[in-house]
Formats: structure tokens, sequence, C-alpha cells
């Protein structure tokens, strides 16, 4: 019995441990400020977060493996602030119906922000929901969908509420091991847990 948990140990959960190790990342701040002067934005976070870059390309902030308040997921985010100032209360990727995203944030000035959640396939207007101060919004009444894969917000003051559902499970081969394979290392895990629980229990028995 031993020899079978060595085993799956080995197959499944070892060569997971590579992917799963936390890589270089950068620590922000509610405080900190990540501005865009050329489109008199400014963009900030709510909570704190880390990423493994952060880079201002085009008027747009690229965030990559960004993650807040100790969140286990790492995802993309493209955003573009113009005329107003976006502070990000939430952001999530990979949550339940396949590979979802939401971003959550509160906006002042009646100016123009641009998201791409990382996205890089066409959508369509009935994978997005976006909300105002917890009212849904549909596509032309403040927000548009641009290119497939970037909604445009503009001129909408408060709470937005911006969200994907990607309703197809895919394969991302570009996920981290266990993300790609969560579902999976989960029943190992559970599996393993079940043989070590009966191996404890048969030597209890046998030394009875």
């Amino acid at each position: 019995m031993g020899i079978v948990v060595s085993v799956l140990l080995s197959l499944v959960i070892l060569p997971a441990i590579p992917s799963i190790q936390a890589q270089n990342t950068t620590s922000f701040l509610p405080t900190d400020n990540f501005s865009i002067p050329q489109l008199g934005g400014s963009i900030n976070f709510a909570v704190n977060g880390s990423y493994r870059s952060a880079v201002l390309e085009n008027n747009t902030w690229v965030f990559r493996g960004l993650a807040l308040n100790s969140s286990q997921t790492r995802g993309t985010l493209y955003i573009s602030v113009e005329n107003s100032n976006v502070t990000i209360t939430d952001f999530r990727t990979n949550f339940g119906l396949g590979r979802s995203q939401y971003i959550r944030y509160t906006v002042e000035g009646q100016g123009v922000q641009r998201i791409n959640l990382g996205i890089n396939q066409t959508t369509n207007v009935a994978d997005w929901m976006v909300t105002l101060n917890r009212q849904f919004l549909n596509e032309g009444e403040g927000w548009q969908l641009r290119r497939g894969t970037t909604i445009v917000v503009s001129g909408q003051i408060g709470n937005v509420t911006v969200v994907h559902y990607n309703w197809d499970i895919v394969n991302d081969s570009n996920l981290p091991f266990h993300e790609q394979h969560s579902v999976a290392l989960t029943v190992v895990a559970v599996l393993i847990g079940t043989v070590l629980a009966a191996t404890i229990i048969s030597i209890k028995v046998r030394r009875r």
C-alpha cells in the first residue's frame, strides 16, 4: 500500500512542484499610483497585491501575473483610463464556468476605461456582463465590446463590475500545471488521503 502511495506522489504531485513555486513578484499597496499622464487617468488598488510585471504600453497599463489580497490565482490585466480615476477593488481569473474572469472598480470622473481581462480570443457580447452600482447595463448603455476582446466603459461614475463568462471549458496550455489540472490533482489528493487512512486503520487493527 505504501508503494502505491509513493508512486502516485512521484507521478502526479512532484512534477507540479516547479510550476507551483512562486516566481519573482513585486508587491504593491493601496497608496501606490499607476498614472497615465497623456490621458489624464490614474489607477489604484483598494487592497494589497502583487504582480510579476507592470508596464505602461501605449497608454495602457499591462499587469502580468496580477493577484490581489493573496489570491491563489494570477492573471493578466490590460487597462487604460482616460479623464478619470479608477480604484480596483477586485480582480479574479479562472473562477467557475471554465476560465471566467472579472474586475470590480470604483470610477471617479466621467471618462473612459478600456479593459482587457487577458483574453486573447474573440468573444461575443453574450459572454459579458457589466453592472453599474449593481444595476445591469445593456451593451450601448455606457459600455461596448471592441475587437471582441476589450470592454470600453464610458461616462460612468460609481461602482463598475465587468465579468467575462467562458461557457466552454478549455485547456489553456499557458496556465501553470496545477491550474490546468486542478480537478485531477484534487481527485488524486482525495484518493491518496483515502489510501493513507485505510492503511493506518489496517495497521492499528493488526496491532490489536
